[in-house]
């Protein structure tokens, strides 16, 4: 397989392939066939493009990539998404540097749908290849880190000789259609995705049991309400943990909250509250802010009087947020996690304590019989495809280059940016390189609980939370010479969304490092800062 100048659009179709690409595996044929390229870039999905985008702007030399996935078209996540899905935050904040997505979409508050985003990929390797850059993507393949070869569809173990290897998957989405739940189901449980719910419909009186309150929890409560119209009656809606929620309404739905305004938000509230100690070694600091946030319309809280204790900045508007309110009778909480379904359909928790649906047994009838129970507990950001995998650099002596995360919400195609421009500066080193890329703290050494680790849980604000870890890049990256000015240029960074400048975004850095410094929370930064 040769590199081709301008596009090679390649698809392969082949069955069974690996969720994960494999990192190593000692037992593969040998290649019969070679291909080279400067980059391939594993991970088609919202990282890799962005970092390929970048890659190609701004590059000081002319490069080529192999861009590669397991699926058989570029979009990631979004290939397996359900059909329903819209973008959470604003087009103009996702995507890729060169090409705005909001031109893409046709929503009114600029939230792309599945399908507008995949047209919006696809679009971007036609762009690439009438700019001249020199772009192959290879779809339906999984690649084989250990023997650096993928198969084709021809069933030929295909090497690649690439003088840098991207691993752009670390950080791919858990989706309910490709994790199987935690719990156990018991035969004859009618257990679905939630792809499957537009095929199921309202019709004779079906019951549904949503599992999981998380963002698709959310959007199959709304999608069986709006467009099924299932009477709340008939709707069960297990929640084992309280989310806050971003609104996209206030000031305008083109902005969001992001995690350096959020920090300020927090050390506001905290100097308002008397500065209490006890607050640091709690949830209570962050949740000081998520009230003042409230307080503004930026929040939403699912039940009014009870206190969210989970963040992953699912967005809704108020009017989806008010029907969700509407659906409390149906909320089941205060139990924790679903650990089995019986085979009658019953919900058996963690803690072991029982409980039967509302209509179990109505007309004689099993829960199991009258109820589609709809999966959405797979955590989007548990990142399965790489909780196995060791920690490693984002920027290795071996040549690989890892995208992972470096600043929080919103980030996803911000980091693969990111890790692209600086990947572009000849004038830094590896270890400068490293430098600028911080990256929270491994887990804990442990078993893992059984139902898996619950991700986004309000608590205190130790040094290396990802809040914290986000503070400290963006602070090295306006250290940076150039960075500061690419950054607040490019159209994926949330400031500039939210429309500092410059200067307003290194001010209000400085001013939250020297707040969290006064509260105890960072160490005083070195001289020469």
């Amino acid at each position: 397989l040769s590199m081709a100048v301008g596009l090679l659009l390649i698809p392969h179709n082949f069955a069974a392939l690996s969720r994960l690409a494999v990192r190593s595996s000692p037992l593969v044929s040998m290649a019969t066939e070679t291909s080279s390229c400067d980059y391939l870039v594993v991970g088609a999905g919202a990282s890799g493009m962005s970092f390929v985008d970048t890659l190609l702007l701004h590059a000081p030399e002319p490069v080529s990539v192999t861009l590669l996935d397991k699926r058989e078209q570029p979009g990631g996540h979004w290939n397996d998404a359900y059909d329903y899905v819209t973008l959470h935050q604003p087009a103009r904040n996702y995507g890729v540097e060169s090409t705005a997505l909001e031109a893409f979409t046709q929503h009114p508050e600029k939230l792309a749908s599945r399908d507008e985003i995949l047209d919006y990929y696809r679009s971007l390797l036609s762009r690439w290849g009438e700019a001249g850059h020199r772009v192959s993507f290879v779809g339906g393949a999984a690649y084989d880190f250990g023997s650096a070869s993928y198969v084709d569809a021809s069933g030929s173990r295909v090497g690649v000789d690439a003088s840098k290897v991207v691993d752009a998957r670390y950080t791919e989405n858990d989706l309910p259609l490709l994790v199987p739940p935690k719990f156990s189901v018991g035969d004859g449980v009618d257990l679905i995705p939630p792809n499957q719910l537009p095929a199921r419909g309202a019709g004779e009186g079906r019951r549904y049991c949503v599992l999981g309150g998380g963002k698709t929890g959310q959007d199959a409560v709304l999608f069986l309400r709006q467009t099924l119209g299932v009477p709340l009656d008939r709707i069960a809606w297990v929640v084992p943990h309280l989310p806050w929620i971003t609104a996209r309404d206030p000031p305008s739905p083109l902005r969001q909250n992001t995690c350096i305004e959020f920090i300020a938000s927090a050390l506001e509230a905290h100097a308002a509250a008397g500065s209490p100690p006890s607050a640091l070694s709690s949830s209570a600091f962050l949740q000081s802010a998520f009230a003042k946030l409230e307080e503004e319309g930026k929040v939403y809280r699912l039940l009014p009087g009870e206190t969210p204790t989970k963040f992953m900045d699912a967005t809704l508007n108020r009017r989806e947020a008010e029907l969700l309110r509407e659906s409390a009778p149906s909320v089941i909480r205060g139990r924790g996690r679903v650990a089995s379904l019986s085979s009658t359909g019953d919900l058996v928790f963690a803690d072991g304590s029982e409980l039967a649906l509302p209509w179990a047994n109505e007309g004689g009838r099993s829960a199991a019989e009258l109820t589609t129970y709809v999966h959405c507990t797979a955590g989007a950001f548990n990142f399965g495809a790489s909780a196995a995998e060791g920690r490693r650099p984002v920027f290795s002596s071996e040549g690989e280059i890892t995208v992972q995360e470096l600043f929080q919400f919103p980030g996803f195609c911000f980091n693969g940016a990111v890790v692209a421009w600086l990947e572009c500066q000849r004038g830094l080193s590896l270890a400068q390189k490293n430098a600028l890329c911080e990256l929270p703290p491994p887990p804990e050494e442990g078993e893992a609980p059984p139902l898996g680790q619950v991700a986004g849980q309000v608590g205190p604000l130790s040094a290396g939370h990802p809040l914290l870890v986000s503070l400290r890049n963006l602070r090295r990256w306006y250290a940076t010479p150039g960075m500061g000015e690419w950054l607040h240029g490019l159209r994926l960074f949330s400031l500039a969304m939210n429309g500092y400048s410059l200067a307003e975004g290194r001010a209000l850095v400085e001013k939250n490092c020297d707040g969290l410094v006064e509260a105890g929370l960072l160490t005083p930064p070195e001289e020469g800062r």
